[in-house]
C-alpha cells in the first residue's frame, strides 16, 4: 500500500508537469476563446510558458492526496479480488478508484480551471491556497465542489478504461519504452470515450456567472449554441497532452516500483549477510557444547 502511495505520488508529478501546457491550451479551447492556434498564440504571446503554466500550483498541492486515492484504492482493490490478475480485475479496481478520487479532483480541478480561464484584472488569485480561499469565500463549499457529479461520470469509467488498457498493452514487457507508449495511449484513449464528458465539466466549473443551472443544462445550452462539433473541440490538443502526461506518469510509477524493489532486495541480501556469521557460530558454539558434554 505504501508503494501505490509513493509511486502515485510520484507518477502524478511529472505527469503534470509534462502536460500541464496542453492542459491550459485544452481549457481556453473548450472554453470558446478561440481556435487551437489562435489560442496557442495567446498563451505564448509574451515568449515564456508562465501563462501556459498558470493554474499549476493546485494540481500540484493535491497530487499527493489525488494519486494515493486512485493508486491506493486501485492496488488494494485489485490485491483484494478473486483473480486480481483478470483484465476484470483491473477493471473494476480502476472505475472504483476513479469514482473515489473525484471528490479530492473535482475542487482541485475547479481552482485550476479558473485560474487558466483568469483575465488580467480578474480577482482570482494565481497561488492553489489563495484561489481556493477565493472560491470558498465568495461561493462556499458548493462552489468549491461545484461539478463534482459530472467529475464522477467522467472519471469512473475513465480509469476502468485506462487501467485495463495499460495492462492489456504491457503484460509480458515492462521495457521503459513500452510503459511509456501504453501509458501514454492508454490515457488518449481514455479521454477519446469521454471527451464530451470533460468538456461540459470545464464549461461548468469554468461558469462564474451563473450561465448554467447544472450539468444537463449547460450540456443543452452548448449544444443549442455552438451544434454538436462543441463537444470535440480541443480534442487535438488534449490527445497529445494525454500521450505525454500518462506516459510520464507511468513511466515514473515503474521506474519507483523498480527502486524500491531493488533497494528492499539490497536490504534483503545485505541482512543475510550479516546474519550468516551469526549464525555460524552459533552452530559452531553449540556443536562444542554438545561434545564436551
Amino acid at each position: 500500500m505504501a508503494l501505490d502511495f509513493v509511486a502515485g505520488c510520484i507518477g502524478g508529478c511529472a505527469g503534470i508537469v509534462a502536460g500541464h501546457p496542453l492542459d491550459t491550451l485544452k481549457v481556453h479551447i473548450q472554453s470558446g476563446r478561440g481556435s487551437p492556434l489562435a489560442c496557442t498564440k495567446a498563451l505564448f504571446k509574451d515568449g515564456t510558458l508562465a501563462t501556459a503554466y498558470r493554474g499549476i500550483g493546485a494540481p500540484l498541492a493535491g497530487v499527493a492526496g489525488v494519486n494515493a486515492i486512485v493508486f491506493g484504492v486501485y492496488g488494494h482493490t485489485r490485491r483484494a479480488l478473486p483473480n486480481p490478475d483478470s483484465l476484470t480485475s483491473h477493471a473494476v479496481a480502476g472505475g472504483l478508484a476513479g469514482l473515489f478520487q473525484s471528490f479530492a479532483c473535482a475542487p482541485i480541478e475547479l481552482v485550476k480551471t479558473r485560474q487558466q480561464l483568469a483575465k488580467p484584472g480578474d480577482m482570482m488569485p494565481a497561488g492553489a491556497l489563495s484561489g481556493t480561499r477565493h472560491v470558498l469565500c465568495t461561493g462556499g463549499f458548493k462552489a468549491l465542489y461545484r461539478g463534482l457529479g459530472i467529475t464522477m461520470i467522467r472519471d469512473s469509467p475513465g480509469f476502468a478504461i485506462y487501467f485495463t488498457a495499460f495492462e492489456i498493452m504491457t503484460r509480458g514487457d515492462q521495457s521503459v519504452l513500452k510503459v511509456f507508449t501504453a501509458g501514454g495511449l492508454a490515457g488518449a484513449l481514455s479521454w477519446w470515450v469521454l471527451y464530451p464528458v470533460d468538456v461540459v465539466k470545464s464549461k461548468l466549473q469554468g461558469d462564474i456567472e451563473g450561465r448554467y443551472a447544472g450539468s444537463l443544462d449547460c450540456f443543452k445550452q452548448s449544444i443549442k449554441k455552438n451544434g454538436w462539433r462543441c463537444m470535440a473541440r480541443g480534442l487535438g490538443a488534449v490527445t497529445i497532452r494525454a500521450f505525454i502526461s500518462n506516459g510520464a506518469c507511468f513511466t515514473a510509477v515503474a521506474w519507483t516500483e523498480r527502486i524500491w524493489q531493488n533497494c528492499a532486495s539490497e536490504i534483503a541480501v545485505h541482512t543475510l549477510v550479516q546474519a550468516a556469521p551469526i549464525s555460524e557460530t552459533t552452530s559452531s558454539e553449540n556443536l562444542d557444547r554438545y561434545y564436551d558434554v
